[in-house]
């Protein structure tokens, strides 16, 4: 996590920032660069001291095997006597015509007559996940396993109050063959009962993408990467050794297996020896630091701080490499916090010196705190209705994704309201742009205004569908998301600011049924960090700099009505 591009700067902000009596325990099998990263928490935190504890014997042995689609399994070393031939010769091995899924049968067959189930095989999207699971024809349970699968299941839906859909229609058939699948796409709930069913070892087959890899203690006798290719966003390439260490990670059960089996399926001669071989046995990528302070974090430091900020910015991660490789990127970084007090400075969050009214509020918001503000102190949130405040709200956090549809919503008020939104957004991203700054603040995403509003106004989980194709899972997170950051500018204005009812309201509309993660905490669900935490209010209510006037005419003030396609 420390390496993440989007939430590495968090983890490395709290080990700087926590206070000393905070103890931090760090456990990682894929850090290279141990040395120089307790070097930097010893320095920042001499006390209490660190005790670096280093354990070179793995518990259960892997094997590694190559697989090659049309050749079988191999050795790199094959691949390599291969390349220095001519490499036609084997390739015209393969059949063009043949079934490109057949590999697939194959190795379930060799996985399943090797005794080498249960399986937990890694595909890199969500759609190639479930595809793959449907295509598996062979059963893999006895009708002992099967009748205890099934009812475990038909059990885990009633606790979690589960109401039968198409989606748990094709687990439950997937079940009945001891197969199933495992994406963020799921609703949180039912992800829960895939996994309660897996540590059972009733599932001999889960197709599952690389979250499941990350901090979820779930292993399998095998683990088997249907690609060591993956698209990362940007471009389609190998995947880091640090990935296919974790996730190989997952094979061997302690006390159970005497040696864990990884196979990683090799798209070969697309992908050349020298590149499968990087992956599997190359040297782990090191940590480096994103370090890369939030407006409301440098809020916080200026007041506490003011010109000393720069101290902070010399405690990152950035700045401890022996080698001094970080040295370039450290002074990009405090570039950039240069840049960011200017605009704050700007925007009027500093003056003389000191937070403004502006700067104190927005300190208390994570995250989208720019957008809130400024919504805020020109005087536009007080102006909108509950759902209005949950359709804003969710456009602030949303990502969308190009493969999802959405049902147009474009009613008259609503066009005001996006219209006068964007236009508040829009300020800060042209002022960041004349700035300089690298890392802008996310614009406003309406794509599923319709649902949100549908939802505010209180629609079934299964009426959405009409509004949206994105996924139960997907839904669920961003939902929480607009949550969180209602309750949080909610505990942010004084107490007795009239807008915090109007907030509570919007909340309390998006805040039930699946969404509502307390009531999945009653029902035995393990999410912690769901609530959102209590911020103190400011002292001082924030005045409204100017407003927007909405339209009164009858037709556009309706944000009610039909939801045209």
């Amino acid at each position: 996590y420390l390496d993440d591009i989007e939430r590495g700067t968090v983890w490395e902000e709290s080990i700087i920032f926590a206070p000393e009596h905070i103890r931090i325990l760090c456990l990682s099998a894929t850090v290279p660069n141990l040395e120089p990263l307790s070097h930097w928490i010893r320095t920042i935190r001499p006390n209490p001291p660190l005790h670096v504890i280093i354990e070179e014997k793995r518990p259960v042995p892997l094997q590694h095997q190559l697989f090659v689609p049309g050749l079988g399994l191999k050795s790199l070393g094959d691949l390599k006597k291969y390349e220095l031939g001519d490499i036609r010769q084997y390739y015209q091995r393969i059949d063009p015509n043949a079934n490109p899924n057949r590999w697939r049968s194959w190795m379930i067959d060799h996985l399943a007559e090797s005794k080498r189930l249960p399986v937990l095989w890694f595909a890199f999207n969500r759609r190639e996940c479930e595809q793959f699971a449907s295509m598996v024809n062979r059963p893999l349970l006895s009708s002992e396993e099967r009748s205890r699968i099934l009812g475990l299941f038909d059990e885990l839906l009633e606790k979690f109050d589960l109401k039968p859909d198409t989606t748990t229609d094709h687990l439950r058939r997937l079940l009945e063959k001891g197969v199933s699948y495992h994406h963020a796409g799921l609703l949180p709930t039912l992800k829960e009962v895939v996994e309660r069913i897996f540590t059972t070892g009733l599932i001999k087959l889960l197709f599952a993408t690389e979250t499941f890899a990350v901090g979820v203690n779930m292993p399998a006798r095998t683990v088997v990467f249907n690609s060591i290719f993956k698209f990362d966003g940007k471009r389609l390439g190998p995947i880091k050794t640090r990935e296919h260490h974790q996730m190989s990670g997952r094979a061997g059960r302690r006390g159970i297996d005497e040696v864990g089996y990884v196979y990683s399926v090799v798209e070969w001669p697309h992908m050349r020896a020298s590149d499968a071989e990087r992956v599997l046995q190359g040297e782990i990528e090191p940590i480096r630091s994103q370090f890369n302070l939030s407006y409301a974090t440098l809020l916080t430091l200026w007041e506490h701080l003011g010109n000393k900020i720069y101290t902070a910015a010399e405690k990152s991660f950035a700045n401890f490499d022996p080698r001094r490789r970080g040295e370039k990127l450290f002074q990009s970084k405090v570039a950039q916090i240069r840049k960011r007090l200017s605009l704050l400075k700007m925007m009027n969050y500093i003056r003389d010196g000191k937070l403004t009214p502006k700067g104190q509020f927005a300190r208390q918001i994570q995250g989208y705190e720019l957008q809130v503000t400024e919504l805020l102190f020109r005087g536009f949130l007080k102006q909108l209705a509950e759902e209005e405040l949950a359709v804003l709200f969710h456009s602030i956090v949303y990502e969308a994704k190009k493969a999802d549809w959405a049902r147009k919503y474009d009613h008259g008020r609503f066009k005001w309201l996006k219209k006068a939104a964007f236009n508040i957004v829009d300020d800060i991203g042209r002022a960041e742009e004349r700035a300089e700054l690298e890392d802008r603040t996310k614009g406003l995403e309406f794509k599923l205004a319709g649902a949100v509003n549908a939802w505010a106004k209180g629609c079934t989980w299964g009426e959405l569908e009409a509004h949206t194709g994105a996924s139960d899972g997907d839904m669920v997170r961003f939902f929480r998301l607009a949550l969180q950051l209602l309750k949080n500018t909610m505990y942010a204005l004084p107490k007795d600011d009239p807008l915090r009812d109007k907030l509570r309201g919007a909340a309390h509309r998006i805040n039930r049924d699946v969404i509502d993660a307390e009531r999945q905490l009653r029902l035995g669900i393990p999410e912690a960090g769901s609530a959102a935490p209590f911020i103190a209010p400011p002292e001082e209510p924030p005045p409204a700099m100017g407003t927007i006037e909405p339209p009164t005419t009858p037709e556009e003030t309706d944000l009610g009505g039909g939801y045209p396609g």
